[in-house]
């Protein structure tokens, strides 16, 4: 094999391998994808960016339960979290698990808070 040819091999590698590597870690799904496609986020884990537009906390710390609701451009969603809420206008980055309420059967809820992520980790925006 020519040293052309190993160039040319060794430069779509290198093309392939950084075309992988810009796409690590900066993945995330668009809320509106969550939104219009429910079933196909249902209990699936999602990364999620955006900011903060809505906090709701249990008061006097009796818990860490919280909800808050964050924007990413294209849509809204809830995130129900297990360890308090970042603040009003924060810009936030979430791993978690989409639940959408349809499948909870609780209509009203449901039509109150629509589908939600359960935060399970936040993450660098």
């Amino acid at each position: 094999m020519t040293s052309r040819k190993l160039y040319a091999i060794a430069a779509i590698f290198l093309a392939a391998a950084a075309t992988l590597l810009a796409g690590c870690g900066s993945s995330h799904t668009k809320i509106s994808d969550i939104l219009d496609y429910p079933n196909r986020f249902a209990d699936r884990q999602v990364r999620v960016i955006g900011e903060v537009t809505q906090v709701h906390e249990l008061p006097l710390g009796i818990t860490n339960l919280a909800a808050y609701r964050i924007n990413d451009g294209t849509g809204q969603i809830w995130v129900i979290s297990h360890a308090g809420a970042p603040l009003r206008g924060d810009r936030v980055g979430i791993k978690g698990r989409v639940e959408p309420m349809s499948n909870l059967n609780l209509p009203v809820l449901g039509n109150i808070l629509g589908d939600v992520i359960e935060e399970q980790q936040r993450i660098n925006p």
